[in-house]
C-alpha cells in the first residue's frame, strides 16, 4: 500500500480595530495544525485551534477572519506543487464557515470583561490528489470592539 502524506498548517495573524477610547482589547491566536494529510484516507482531516479575546472593561466585540488564499466557499492551503482545499468553522459540526459575515460566512461575537476563548475548527476534505510537502495559508483575524 502506498501512502502519500503532507503536513498542513493554517497560521493566524491578528488585527485590532477599536471604537470606544475607554475599551481595550487584545487577541491571541494559535496556528491551526492539521498534522499529516493522507490522500488515500476516506475521512476528512480535521484540526482545532483557539482564539482568545481579552477586553477591559466589559466590552462587546466581533471576531472576523479573512478568506486567506481562496474564498469563504473554499480556502486553499498552498504547497510547492499542489493546493489543498480546506475551510474554517465556528462549530464542531462544521456547518458554519467563520469569515467576515458576508455571503456564506458568519462571525463570532461576544462580551467579556477578561478573557473569552473561541475554538476554531478546520477541515480538509478527503481524497484530494496532492504531492507530499508542506501546505500553508495565512488568515488575518480582526477584532472589532
Amino acid at each position: 500500500m502506498t501512502t502519500k502524506q503532507c503536513t498542513a498548517l493554517a497560521s493566524l495573524a491578528c488585527l485590532l480595530v477599536s471604537a470606544p477610547a475607554l475599551a481595550d482589547c487584545t487577541i491571541s491566536a494559535e496556528g491551526l495544525s492539521f498534522g499529516q494529510y493522507d490522500v488515500f484516507d476516506e475521512s476528512p482531516t480535521e484540526g482545532v485551534g483557539n482564539l482568545t479575546v481579552s477586553c477591559t472593561p466589559s466590552t462587546s466585540y466581533t471576531v472576523l477572519l479573512s478568506a486567506g488564499t481562496g474564498s469563504y466557499t473554499e480556502r486553499y492551503l498552498t504547497g510547492d506543487q499542489s493546493t489543498l482545499i480546506y475551510n474554517l468553522y465556528i462549530d464542531a459540526a462544521y456547518s458554519q464557515v467563520w469569515g467576515d459575515g458576508s455571503g456564506v460566512s458568519t462571525v463570532v461575537s461576544g462580551t467579556t470583561d477578561g478573557a473569552a476563548n473561541h475554538d476554531l475548527y478546520g477541515r480538509i476534505p478527503a481524497r484530494q490528489n496532492v504531492t507530499p510537502g508542506l501546505y500553508t495559508d495565512t488568515i488575518t483575524v480582526t477584532v472589532e470592539f
